[in-house]
């Protein structure tokens, strides 16, 4: 995000006379504030460097998240069972789209950290493997 990006949040900030805002992507954590009378006040941190966890299947966008298909009634993957590297391993629905996540480790699934139906962000961590 570009100083130029931030400038322009803050200014729609003001136009629609909103409080603040507050952006999270991997690596940021951006929070625009608005005083009553006074400038408004920028403040980006980065986050702090955290311990990868690199067993962690993470959401590739916005959505709801399947464990299963629709039209079918038992799990993409099983907690237990071997994981391949690129094997779909659930479904995150976007409207009426279905779009396929596909591991991007292999290992075996240990656990499910996020429901099926619920609605994920970016990056979001949904299944823990462990190694095979």
């Amino acid at each position: 995000m570009t100083n130029q990006d931030i400038r322009q949040l803050a200014a729609w900030l003001k136009e629609t006379h909103l409080a603040g805002a507050e952006l999270r992507r991997p690596g940021m954590h951006l929070v625009l504030k608005r005083g009553d009378d006074a400038a408004v006040a920028v403040v980006a941190a980065p986050e702090p460097v955290k311990a990868v966890d690199e067993r962690l299947l993470k959401t590739p966008g916005l959505g709801r998240l399947l464990l299963t298909h629709p039209d079918q009634q038992d799990v993409l993957v099983a907690v237990g069972s071997p994981v391949e590297q690129g094997q779909l391993v659930a479904l995150l629905q976007v409207g009426e789209l279905l779009l396929p996540v596909r591991s991007q480790l292999a290992g075996r699934l240990a656990a499910v950290l996020t429901p099926c139906g619920s609605t994920v962000g970016y990056g979001e961590a949904f299944m823990r493997l462990a190694t095979a």
